[in-house]
């Protein structure tokens, strides 16, 4: 076993639970000894609900058998509902039963009486690993059910979004078009030229507004020139429709990026400007591309008014700010890391680094 799997997170605050005081007091003096922390001592499975309510520590060291009403597996269970702490059992008793009944509590471990100031260290590092590997779980799990619904909404916006342009733009059109048409197929031998000049000039409305939903939804640019031009334009766009400078500086190359980096690029960037005009009140924007050895480099620099970033975390991982989550998820799918540095009053900066991979060639 790879001996540093063993090491407490420094300073972990350890509730310990046993009846019997000596017994109690050598426990803590070896959990201080291995680095833990103990933050109190309790004898009764009452008493241990209380001081964990209150102290809330990072984990509860349990005896099984208590001189209470309620024994360890009761207390432990009550702990686990209230405060989803984790619980590390002691017990002298191998019994099946008593297993059984503690199993139903979802331990992570159990340590038999005699034991060592090692096997004790062992089972409360792993024990403390797993608990936070199941937190970590638990979070990415609720952001990915957030992101889903969001992804579902947005998927059902846009579609209404379409839907409303084809009915009220590109349906009237078409309509004034069968309209004229119909005309001059009723005074087909006396039909006014003004018929159709009136239809070629609808039809070519028609097409700009073709052309204006595509783009909408993809930029054909992006496809057909690359990354580097589509930022260019979209900096462009949103120069002209912001009150915000936009400024865009990338290392000049000759090949092409992988597709799924170049759309994921394309995506964080107009989410990071959709966010600095929504919220940001910046003067002057700054995007950077550029290589970075094996590495992509992708910026978002505003000098706006900033926000709090701990407050921000803690809302996307609760799934409260899902435009960040899903900057995050494309990061996550290229194998790459999104950072976000930000403080009131300094602007924010979102980062992107991923590894560069290049347009594979054709065969």
């Amino acid at each position: 076993m790879n001996t540093s799997a063993a090491l407490p997170p420094a300073k972990a605050n350890v509730l310990v639970v046993e009846d019997e005081l000596i017994v109690a007091r050598d426990i803590a003096q070896q959990l201080q000894a291995l680095g833990y922390h103990v933050v109190g001592m309790a004898s009764t499975g009452e008493q241990a609900v209380a001081m964990a309510c209150e102290l809330k520590p990072a984990l509860v060291l349990m005896d099984v058998q208590l001189a209470s009403a309620m024994d360890g597996i009761a207390a432990a269970q009550a702990i686990r509902s209230q405060l989803a702490l984790p619980v590390v059992f002691l017990t002298a008793f191998s019994a099946d039963d008593v297993l059984a009944r503690a199993q139903l509590t979802e331990p992570f471990g159990y340590i038999l009486k005699p034991f060592t100031e090692r096997e004790l260290g062992t089972v409360l590092a792993i024990a403390l690993y797993k608990h936070q590997a199941e937190a970590r779980l638990r979070t990415s799990t609720r952001q990915l059910k957030a992101l889903s619904q969001r992804v579902l909404e947005v998927q059902e916006q846009e579609r209404r979004r379409v839907a409303i342009e084809l009915h009220d733009e590109l349906g009237q059109s078409l309509t004034a078009i069968k309209i004229n048409l119909q005309l001059g197929e009723r005074y087909k031998d006396r039909a006014p030229p003004e018929l159709y000049a009136e239809n070629l000039r609808i039809v070519e409305e028609a097409l700009k507004q073709v052309r204006h939903l595509a783009t909408g939804l993809r930029p054909s640019m992006l496809d057909d020139l690359g990354l580097a031009p589509a930022l260019k334009w979209m900096a462009e766009q949103s120069a002209n429709r912001s009150e915000f400078e936009v400024t865009f500086h990338h290392e000049r190359t000759q090949v092409r990026l992988a597709p799924e980096i170049e759309t994921a690029c394309f995506r964080i960037v107009q989410e990071a400007l959709t966010n600095i005009s929504r919220h940001a009140q910046a003067r002057h924007v700054d995007i950077a591309l550029r290589r970075d050895g094996a590495d992509l480099l992708l910026s978002v620099h505003d000098d706006g008014q900033g926000f709090d970033l701990a407050a921000m975390q803690e809302r996307a991982s609760a799934g409260g700010s899902l435009g960040v989550l899903g900057m995050q998820e494309r990061a996550i799918l290229l194998g790459g890391t999104l950072s976000i540095s930000a403080a009131p009053g300094q602007g924010c900066t979102v980062q992107l680094r991923a590894p560069w991979r290049n347009l594979p060639e054709a065969a």
